[in-house]
């Protein structure tokens, strides 16, 4: 997987309507390291560390603990997503979500100094698809980079959905055509 453009940073980070917050419930299955990609794959003890805490992210937010969730953020998203603007959101999608979910990581993708990057470190994508009762689809990623000391920081969050009721008007054509249009990565074995 070619890593996402990081360029127009805080232009791209999704807090629209995309922002996820509903309670989720992790299966132990989701705990094990997912696919690895990229030319900068670490030792597992670091892989480790960005899914603990990219579900450790996923569990505040779905948990209503924005304020931790929002702390995970580096400077640069915190410079123009507020804590209220960011709440809001959450709240919003987390009501049209439809309650509790699961998530499951099912991707890091590692670089070191990608070319398109604002500034020089370790990146690390963290693709992830969902279930929740009110959406047909959703998928994603979390962008995290590596500050100086070694604490992982969200500089990117990009999520696409699909609602049932929208789902529902669309042909079965239609909506196998979705995921791959979406970029959700395949799941195997899907999430029920």
């Amino acid at each position: 997987m070619r890593l996402p453009d990081v360029r127009g940073l805080a232009a791209l980070v999704c807090v629209s309507t995309s922002l996820l917050t509903s309670a989720m419930t992790i299966a132990a299955p989701a705990r094990q390291l997912p696919v690895e990609a990229g030319d900068a794959v670490p030792e597992v003890a670091l892989q480790r560390r960005v899914m603990d805490a990219s579900y450790a992210y996923f569990a505040d937010k779905d948990a209503g603990r924005y304020d931790a969730a929002y702390a995970r953020f580096a400077a640069s998203v915190r410079a123009y997503l507020t804590p209220d603007l960011y709440r809001s959101e959450a709240a919003n999608f987390n009501a049209g979500a439809g309650g509790k979910g699961e998530r499951r990581i099912v991707r890091l993708t590692w670089e070191r100094d990608p070319v398109d990057a604002p500034m020089p470190g370790l990146y690390v994508a963290a693709d992830f698809v969902s279930r929740f009762p009110n959406l047909r689809l959703h998928c994603g990623y979390l962008m995290w980079r590596q500050d100086a000391d070694g604490t992982f920081r969200i500089v990117r969050e990009e999520q696409s959905f699909l609602d049932e009721q929208a789902a529902r008007a669309m042909t079965p054509e239609t909506l196998a055509t979705l995921p791959r249009k979406f970029g959700c990565p395949a799941v195997t074995p899907p999430l029920e």
